[in-house]
């Protein structure tokens, strides 16, 4: 189910309704667990059965690595939650990227190898870190077991973040869920206010760059270098404002519902450096990859070139994470290259002005955009070779892109000031309801026709 379409906002009036009157924290996260198992069959049923094995799984295994009495024991028991989530993961997301991978190599020899025909589970990539964090998180002592099968399933399967995130830790949202929150018409305006803006950025900025967007990385051979320098630009802009803006919905939704998620995104594009960028873009996956992932592999703590090549191996993975295609590996070896060469200036004496900073690294993240949105090599090649050499061509800049682009500039610049404060429109100023009651006119008015998947649902 869409956050953009009508029978969302009925369902969620009825969830909202339910929960609040509630006797008890048990029949509160009961409503809340079969309503996001609703919103999970929405898409298709079959998969609920996938999201009950991954939680059941994780649930007997987090009490059995409490109760091991060996560091023996309790590594078979994490190798077990290991190998059934990232088996899964590796299964339905990339078992054909494997075989297709092969199969080029093996071409010569004449074997033909065919691919699977396996659908993608939405949102399999966002549960299967939360229930990895959690058995990890048990296995580090860092946290105590959930004894409750509800609790621990609502945990996983919480409707608002399920498919896209933010990656929420058990050690933040268990302990909410393991209480009745008092309700506050503050915190439910404010989180109103929040999806609002979500739905603003998803469906008046994001989805309005993309039609342009869909258009020109499509056939980008077409067109005069300056519109793909736009489309370029434009994408940077669709991806942001479409992934922060399902963040802000589901991050307003869980405030509206009671419960408190954590930030995802800090205005991306203000980066002075590609690890500023990282501490501002999904924050939530960040961390995720810093703290199970490059500390794992030892962090900065063996030398130099161990921490170049647990940077690079992280970035590599975290690339991979996004996407089944080379395209997504090689945007992480991008980033993790770009963070190795920032890591060994920082080094020297050597100092740079922050303006110089900025434009730097909005160029190593635009050109990092590129192999993102571009679906094999060859793609990115031509779009490349447009941006450098192609002088004619179909001149196109759509208004409606132009305006979206420049909105996008002015909420940076806005952000970047003390004008911020008054973009979280407080109830008790006069213009809140006047700016409120035009953001909703918008949306009605001037809505693309039909409702887009938002992005980072391939994912």
């Amino acid at each position: 189910m869409l956050f953009t379409i009508p029978e969302f906002f009925l369902f969620f009036l009825v969830v909202f309704a339910l929960v609040w009157n509630a006797s008890s924290v048990t029949l509160r996260n009961g409503i809340l667990l079969v309503a996001s198992y609703y919103f999970y069959a929405y898409w298709d049923i079959r998969f609920c059965s996938l999201l009950m094995l991954s939680t059941a799984i994780d649930f007997v295994v987090a009490d059995r690595i409490s109760k091991a009495s060996t560091l023996v024991r309790r590594r078979l028991w994490l190798g077990i939650s290991l190998c059934a989530n990232l088996g899964s993961l590796a299964f339905f997301k990339y078992c054909n990227f494997f075989i297709d991978s092969f199969a080029v190599l093996l071409e010569p020899t004449g074997f033909h190898v065919q691919t699977l025909d396996i659908i993608l589970p939405v949102g399999i990539s966002f549960y299967t870190f939360q229930t990895l964090s959690y058995t990890i998180d048990v296995y580090r002592g860092r946290l105590d077991p959930c004894s409750s099968l509800l609790t621990f399933a609502l945990y996983v399967s919480f409707f608002p973040q399920l498919v896209a995130g933010p990656i929420v830790r058990a050690s933040e949202l268990l302990p909410q869920l393991a209480c009745t929150p008092k309700w506050s018409s503050r915190r439910c305006y404010h989180g109103f206010q929040t999806v609002l803006r979500g739905l603003v950025k998803k469906v008046l900025i994001a989805d309005r760059l993309g039609e342009f967007v869909d258009v020109v990385f499509a056939g980008p051979d077409l067109y005069h270098g300056a519109t793909v320098w736009l489309a370029v630009i434009a994408y940077a802009g669709q991806i942001y404002y479409d992934f922060s803006g399902y963040s802000d919905i589901a991050i307003g939704l869980a405030k509206m519902l009671g419960y408190r998620f954590p930030r995802n995104f800090r205005h991306p594009y203000l980066a002075v450096s590609v690890a500023d960028f990282w501490h501002r873009w999904h924050m939530t996956l960040s961390r995720w990859l810093r703290d199970y992932v490059y500390i794992t592999f030892g962090g900065n703590r063996r030398g130099g070139c161990r921490t170049f090549v647990n940077l690079m191996a992280t970035m590599t993975l975290g690339g991979l994470w996004h996407g089944a295609a080379w395209t997504f590996v090689f945007w992480g070896i991008w980033h993790g290259a770009a963070l190795c060469c920032q890591r060994a200036f920082r080094q020297t004496s050597l100092r740079v002005p922050k303006m110089f900073g900025w434009l730097l690294t909005t160029a190593v993240i635009l050109f990092g955009w590129i192999l993102f949105r571009c679906d094999s090599l060859a793609h990115v090649q031509v779009v490349l070779r447009q941006l450098a050499f192609k002088d004619d061509g179909i001149a196109w800049y759509p208004p409606l892109a132009v305006l979206a682009i420049l909105c996008m500039v002015i909420d940076h610049a806005v952000w970047s000031s003390r004008l911020r404060l008054s973009m979280r429109l407080p109830a008790s100023k006069f213009y809140s309801p006047v700016l409120t009651a035009i953001m909703i006119w918008c949306l009605v008015l001037y809505a693309p026709r039909g409702f887009t998947p938002f992005v980072y649902f391939q994912f």
